[in-house]
């Protein structure tokens, strides 16, 4: 048995009850964080909860590793005819499992997102935690790209982190564009302000922005071409969507290219940051070029990618340290890292109504 409760102020003033429901599990109408696990738990419940879920979700977030169930352990020693086998067998779980994944995310966004009419932050943010690739990258290239056509219009923020292993070899993809030509088109999400994207295939497509003022609203822009998986201790590279084998200084640099000249044309009148990252191998650090200052930076450690105002941060611990500094100083070299020493000022904590969704279950036989 279901029970559906909102309470507001710590008042209950609406009971649902629905039953043979067979999750227990505790939202927020509004605010959604969502596991894997949870994703694909709510996909399977009833309709009636969906649809409470759906019509008043503002912020909505989908995120965690989705193949930490996936194991095959080795048994002593290995022959190198068994451990090829085992990887075999590894490989095919993984692949079975991207694909179930890609086809209940397909299925979320085909049916459940468009409805979601009040919903104005969507992220995604996805990892595997295997070091073995599977050729999954066109599986979830056309999972992401309908996901992104399905989003509604009230979209307001926007986060995207999928980037893991991926394949220097082309497939022959279809269409082998994930986003890069469907989210920044100029019939899409017009009420975008905030973009953040770290995918596995990405090109400069993005900025092939034909119409100048198309996205008026936007207003933070951050575009990840590496990741760091300390966890594994392995460095993720996206690729060139239609040219999977090209180096990562030449997307990089392509990328640069293309999203200077969008800047400069004016495509995004209200743009206040612009940002490129990528991950210096050789220094084993993560660089930040902004285009629209101009200055490529060093992200301080602990800060997170998608975190635009970071850098804001470290002025504002720096100039309580220190009093008032030039802000060209605080980004150079020894200035910036030793301001990453001292404590950020923390945000202020929201203030606003939140609604609550509970479900409380008994089993059935």
């Amino acid at each position: 048995m279901a029970s559906i409760s909102k309470k507001v102020n710590g008042i209950k003033n609406t009971n649902l009850t629905l039953p043979r429901y067979s999750i227990t599990q505790s939202v927020t109408w509004e605010d959604v964080d969502l596991s894997i696990s949870n994703f694909e738990q709510f996909l399977q419940a009833p309709t009636a909860i969906q649809s409470f879920i759906q019509n008043r979700v503002k912020d909505l977030s989908i995120s965690g590793p989705y193949d930490t169930n996936v194991t095959f352990q080795t048994q002593g020693s290995e022959t190198s005819t068994q451990e090829t086998w085992r990887v075999a067998k590894l490989r095919s779980l993984l692949q079975a499992r991207n694909t179930t994944l890609c086809t209940s995310l397909t299925n979320f966004s085909t049916t459940t997102l468009p409805q979601m009419h009040k919903l104005h932050t969507f992220a995604l943010k996805i990892s595997s935690q295997s070091t073995v690739y599977t050729e999954t990258d066109n599986t979830w290239t056309d999972a992401l790209r309908t996901l992104v056509t399905s989003l509604p219009n009230t979209l307001t923020n926007l986060t995207i982190d999928k980037l893991g292993p991926t394949s220097r070899f082309s497939t022959g993809a279809r269409d082998p564009h994930t986003v890069c030509k469907v989210i920044l088109s100029s019939n899409a999400l017009p009420s975008l302000r905030h973009l953040r994207l770290r995918l596995h295939s990405i090109c400069p497509s993005l900025f092939a922005i034909k119409a100048v003022q198309s996205h008026a609203r936007l207003e933070t822009l951050v575009v990840a071409l590496d990741t760091y998986s300390p966890q594994l201790g392995m460095v993720h590279h996206a690729h060139r969507c239609t040219q999977p084998q090209q180096s990562s200084q030449r997307l990089y640099d392509d990328m640069v290219d293309a999203a200077r000249a969008a800047v400069t044309a004016e495509c995004f009148p209200a743009l206040k940051k612009a940002r490129i990252l990528r991950y210096e191998v050789q220094d084993l650090l993560v660089c930040s070029l902004d285009l629209v200052s101009g200055r490529i930076v060093e992200v301080p450690e602990g800060a997170e990618w998608d975190d635009v105002d970071w850098d804001d941060q470290l002025n504002v611990a720096s100039d309580l340290r220190e009093g008032s500094v030039d802000g060209d100083d605080l980004l150079g070299g020894e200035e910036v890292e030793a301001a990453g020493e001292g404590e950020a000022m923390p945000s202020p904590p929201a203030v606003g109504l939140q609604t609550t969704l509970t479900i409380n279950t008994t089993s059935h036989a």
